[in-house]
């Protein structure tokens, strides 16, 4: 072998580990907030170059996370994942279908690791509450989630019991029974 060919090999090698190791170390990194200002830093922000992609909240101090997230290529929430029993594993899930606009959200009510409720809930700004002030009913404006569909397995037999649709009277009865999917 030439010496200028064991110069070329050599020098590919050290601009491929560069490469390599750049983006190895890209892939790695993570940096940790303290975002409620206690003093903690219960947020991790993990970061594919200068991707944000997902994170990881302590919420309660304990040391492990309740709550994950993940991002999409413009830094915007996609889903979110929560755990309410502190058993590790998350039993709430929300995926932003349409930006903020339109979500599904999954719940494992009896923490056995399977989906037992799911709702479409799209974004209403004329959303409003019932009042009744002085004598006269009215109406206070409060933006929110509204349901548009649910499915429920009540019994928890992995098959669905309740089906709804909002503004539906007579919504298919064809769900009813058929295996509740998992996320």
């Amino acid at each position: 072998m030439s010496r200028r060919s064991f110069g070329s090999i050599f020098l590919f090698l050290a601009v491929f580990s560069i490469f390599w190791a750049a983006g190895v170390l890209a892939a790695e990194r993570a940096e940790e907030l303290d975002q409620d200002k206690d003093g903690r830093k219960e947020t991790k922000i993990f970061y594919e170059g200068d991707l944000k992609v997902r994170s990881e909240v302590d919420q309660d101090g304990d040391g492990k996370p309740e709550r994950w997230d993940t991002f999409d290529p413009h830094g915007q929430m996609k889903t979110l994942a929560t755990d309410s029993n502190h058993d590790g594993k998350p039993d709430f899930f929300q995926e932003y279908i349409k930006g903020r606009d339109l979500v599904l959200r999954e719940y494992d009510r009896n923490f056995d690791g399977k989906i037992d409720e799911r709702m479409l809930m799209q974004w209403d700004n004329n959303k409003k509450l019932p009042t009744f002030t002085r004598g006269k009913p009215g109406w206070i404006p409060i933006p929110g989630y509204t349901w548009l569909w649910i499915e429920e397995d009540n019994d928890f037999d992995g098959k669905i019991d309740v089906y709804d649709e909002r503004g539906n009277e007579h919504p298919s009865k064809a769900r009813i029974g058929q295996r509740m999917q998992n996320g």
